[in-house]
Formats: C-alpha cells, sequence, structure tokens
C-alpha cells in the first residue's frame, strides 16, 4: 500500500486523532510547493536588511533529529537559537531524551501518519518513502528559493545524485563530510625500538612484527599478555587486514566492472590467513566480542600493539596516555604493500552519508524551511554547524575560526564539546575537516599527510539508486547474505569450522549473491552515465 493511502487509513483510527486533516490529497503545498513561489530576487533571504531571514513571521517547525553520536534534538542548543535569530526560524524537537533506538523510533512515527515538519533519516528510508508521498522533492524548492544549496549541488554531482533518486528527484539535504583521510595503521612504535624492529612494510613484516609483540614481552611486564592487532569494531575490525589479501566485505568496481568481495577468490585465501594469525594468537581473542571500548583498555593497559582506525581519535591516545606509560608511542604507518606488493589504503572518507534530513509532506511552510535548509550552506550557517558560538567555542583569529579553550582544554573530548553547542550533530550541512585539523595532534597529522603524498587512498564505492524493483529484490536478498556471511566469517577466523570458500560460494549464490551484483553493477552503470552528464 502505498504510503499516502496508509496514511489516511491510520488518521481513521482512534489512535491517531487529528492526523486525518494531514491526508487530504488536495493539499497544494505538498506536491508542487515552489511553482507559484516568488523568483529568487524577490525573496526575504536576499533583503537587504537580513540575507538569512526565511520566514517574515516568526515560524516554529517541529523537527525529528537524533542518532546516538550527537544525541537528540535539544531546542537550546546554541547555534539553533542563533540561527532562529537569524532566519526567523525556531525548531522544537520531537524525540524524548531517552531514546535509544533511532531506527524503531523513526519506524513508529512513519506508521503513526503524524509526521514533524522536519524528518532527519537514512537516506534508503527517503528514497522509500519519498515517492510514496511522506516526504517533498526538493528539486524545484532548491531552484527557487535556496542558491546556496543549488550551487553546492551544481559543484558536487555525486552528492546530488546520492541525495536523488533515479528519476532525479532530490528527497534530503544529506550531512556532507569533509577531508579525504580516515582511517589509518597505528603501531606502538616505542615496542618496535625495544625489540630491535622496523616498521614493517610488507605481509610477513607485519606477521614478523605482530610474532615479536605477542612473544617477546615488548611491554616489560614479563607476562604473555600482550595483544597483537585489536580493534573496537567487531563487525568490521579486520577489514584493514583483509585489504592485504586483496580481500574486501562489500562491493568495489575495478575498471568499470563491479565485484562483490565475499564472491572473490582472494576472500577465501584472506579468511585461511587470518584464521591462521588467529590461532597463534596474533589477533586479539576477543575481537568480536570486546566491542567500542578496546583502544581505551587495551591501550591503557599497554597490551595493543596495532589497530587500524580513525587519524585523529587514536593519535589522541599519545596525548592521554603520555606520562602514564613510559616511552608510550602510538604512532600511524603506512599501509603495509598487500601480497601484491602494493601499498593501499581501503577506507576513504564519504562525502555523502548515508542520512540527512527533509521536509515533510505535512510541513506548514516549504519555501521557509528550504530557505533555512539553505541558511546553513551559507558561510556564516556553515561556520556555526562545524565550530559552534563565536566568543564561546570559536573565536576567528587571521580569518580562520580557532576553538576556545573551552574546547581544546576540556576533560571532554573536543567533539563532544562543540556537539554541546548542536554544531556537528547530524543534520544536513557542509563539514569543515579544518574543525578535526584542529584537535588532531601533530603525529596523527604527518600519518594523514603521509597516506595523502603517497596517494594510497582507494576509490570508494559511490551511493547508488535504484529502481523499486531492484530495491524490492535487495530487501528481500540483502538480509539473509549478511547474516550467512557475518556468522560464517566470524566461525572461519575464531576456527570453530574450517575455511572452505567453494562451500561458501555456492551457499551465496543460493542466497542470489549473484543476482545482487547484477543489480549493481547496472545501477552502477547508471551512476557513471549521470556523472559523465555533470
Amino acid at each position: 500500500m502505498k504510503l499516502k493511502k496508509m496514511l489516511c487509513v491510520l488518521a481513521a483510527t482512534t489512535l491517531l486523532a487529528g492526523a486525518l486533516a494531514g491526508c487530504s490529497s488536495s493539499s497544494s503545498s505538498s506536491k508542487e510547493p515552489a511553482e507559484n513561489a516568488p523568483a529568487p530576487a524577490e525573496t526575504a533571504q536576499e533583503s537587504n536588511q537580513n540575507p538569512y531571514l526565511a520566514s517574515e513571521n516568526p515560524l516554529k517547525l517541529k523537527v525529528h533529529l537524533g542518532t546516538k553520536e550527537s544525541g537528540v534534538f535539544n531546542n537550546d542548543w546554541p547555534i539553533f537559537v542563533k540561527a532562529a535569530e537569524l532566519t526567523n526560524v525556531t525548531l522544537e524537537g520531537t524525540l524524548p531524551n531517552t531514546v535509544s533506538d533511532f531506527t524503531e523510533t523513526f519506524s513508529v512515527v512513519m506508521a503513526s501518519g503524524q509526521l514533524p515538519d522536519i524528518m532527519q533519516a537514512l537516506s534508503s528510508d527517503f528514497l522509500k518513502y519519498g515517492p510514496e508521498g511522506a516526504f517533498l522533492p526538493l528539486n524545484d524548492l532548491i531552484d527557487g528559493h535556496a542558491p546556496n544549496l543549488k550551487k553546492f549541488f551544481e559543484d558536487n554531482p555525486d552528492v546530488r545524485s546520492a541525495a536523488s533518486d533515479i528519476d532525479g528527484k532530490i528527497w534530503f539535504i544529506p550531512f556532507i563530510q569533509d577531508g579525504e583521510a580516515e582511517k589509518g595503521w597505528f603501531i606502538r612504535k616505542d615496542w618496535l625500538e625495544k625489540l630491535g624492529l622496523e616498521e614493517p612494510k610488507s605481509v610477513d613484516e607485519l606477521h614478523s612484527v605482530l610474532t615479536a609483540f605477542v612473544n617477546d614481552d615488548p611491554n616489560g611486564n614479563n607476562k604473555k599478555d600482550e595483544i597483537g592487532f585489536f580493534h573496537r569494531n567487531t563487525s568490521l575490525g579486520i577489514e584493514g587486514l583483509m585489504a592485504l589479501w586483496n580481500a574486501y566485505p562489500g562491493y568495489r568496481a575495478f575498471d568499470g566492472k563491479v565485484i562483490y568481495g565475499p564472491l572473490e577468490n582472494e576472500y577465501g585465501v584472506a579468511m585461511e590467513n587470518l584464521a591462521q594469525w588467529y590461532k597463534e594468537g596474533l589477533i586479539d581473542k576477543e575481537i568480536f566480542t570486546r566491542g567500542g571500548k578496546a583502544r581505551d583498555i587495551l591501550l591503557a593497559d599497554n597490551v595493543g600493539g596495532l589497530t587500524h582506525d580513525f587519524f585523529a581519535s587514536t593519535g589522541n591516545y599519545n596525548e592521554q596516555l603520555e606520562g602514564k606509560i613510559e616511552g608510550f608511542q602510538f604512532n600511524p604507518m603506512l599501509p603495509p604493500a598487500d601480497v601484491n606488493g602494493k601499498v593501499k589504503e581501503p577506507s576513504k572518507r564519504d562525502r555523502a552519508r548515508n542520512f540527512g534530513w527533509g521536509i515533510s509532506h505535512s510541513n506548514s511552510d516549504p519555501i521557509a524551511t528550504i530557505k533555512y535548509f539553505d541558511f546553513w550552506f551559507t558561510e556564516e550557517g556553515r561556520r556555526m554547524a562545524n565550530f559552534g558560538i563565536e566568543g564561546d567555542t570559536y573565536t576567528m583569529v587571521d580569518g580562520k575560526p580557532i576553538f576556545t579553550d573551552k574546547v581544546m582544554k576540556s576533560d571532554k573530548a573536543p567533539v563532544d564539546v562543540i556537539r554541546e553547542t548542536g554544531a556537528q550533530s547530524s543534520f544536513g550541512f557542509q563539514q569543515d575537516y579544518f574543525y578535526e585539523e584542529q584537535w588532531t595532534l601533530p603525529l596523527a597529522k604527518e600519518g594523514i599527510d603521509a597516506y595523502k603524498e603517497k596517494q594510497v587512498f582507494m576509490d570508494k564505492f559511490p551511493v547508488l539508486k535504484f529502481t523499486t524493483e531492484e530495491q524490492r529484490e535487495i530487501q528481500k536478498i540483502s538480509p539473509k547474505i549478511d547474516t550467512y556471511i557475518a556468522e560464517t566469517t566470524q566461525q572461519w577466523i575464531l576456527g570453530a569450522k574450517p575455511v572452505d570458500h567453494a562451500a561458501f560460494v555456492k551457499e551465496l549464490e543460493k542466497l542470489d549473491a549473484r543476482r545482487m551484483v547484477e543489480i549493481n553493477q547496472a545501477a552502477y552503470d547508471r551512476y557513471v552515465e549521470e556523472m559523465k552528464e555533470k
């Protein structure tokens, strides 16, 4: 059943009393909200009095916004209070502070039919529910009333593509990351020096180093408690190691051909080697269960030797543990060359993340809302979204926003202090990497620069768009494949069952993994053509 019809049916129940008014198919604003709008030159946004004004009269819009990282939207977040002063639009959050499962909350809100004016959601949700009537297409609104957004999309067709459906309709404004470097290798340099070892440059050298780490007591406590490779991500923590054998957990494109890593022979080779490394004790015995505190615990206990993780946050352990562990050096290093001798880094920061915010079908003023969205793409709005409030979390120095001691000398992580203002929360804006660069230690910066200089980053697999029928197939096929791969891979590495890649591939084929490759190939071909047209 189409969502618009579903909303009307639900509204008729006692559970959803009052929702019926939002279901009228004759509502003009939900179909073509921008057609009769004034031309951009006539809008209040270009008024000489206030270039940011989104509404002539004070306007309050309800917003569904919250993630685990940034928390639930707070009406008192300073940057949104300041934005209200500039735009005349005030946001009022709808989520209680007690929310912990944002996926479930989204489903409940969608089922209720009582959508707030602005909704945060995953791209897949926008692309699913938008065409069914839950959200407004933004193309005309952007063209007529959001000059900064319009220019951004024109200059960044890849981001526009990620926010659009297969017909080119834009359904949401994504959260847009800045910077190329994301993850890198970090190793205990002080342990290397103590054991008289060099930084590993190949797979064999890495194996030798990890063997020495777990057997030769580099922490000097006369216990065999050192852990070679560890990670805090229990599902993708071994991604960096897999790449050493040219294996990948998901989709990649090479010379125009889409491959699905688990179907490739290299995947089996990687699993055989990782299972052997695990058996030898070179990989954390609790790699699949230790969880998000792995870095905190293992580094503080002086037992962790090597990981593959985010540059800025991992590099900061050098400052945190300085003076607590004598000689502690957890340094970035270039990736060891893979089995074919190529130095490469499989991770690369996504530009358009798979979430953002959009305008619901029941929004009371779509034009004012898109102008409000546009504000966050002005110079002033982007600066607030990244750095917070001038005079509080940052000051302008030589034309650059420099964080104050409140951010840089807090007991909390800098990003957590910034988020207390609402900055760096999960809404539709463009990040400025300078925010992260300021609290990235010089050591980590050197690592990032080395990765950039050597051009080791692999191309990301793009965000693809699928037809309705393709999407149905994906939703039917993917969960079974994902579950099977996760369970089998873990059993292999833990030694619970021998690696049998041939049988593994046969089972994946039964689950229609080859069909998934065909679907992604077709979507990838469309993406390539779309980028050519831009």
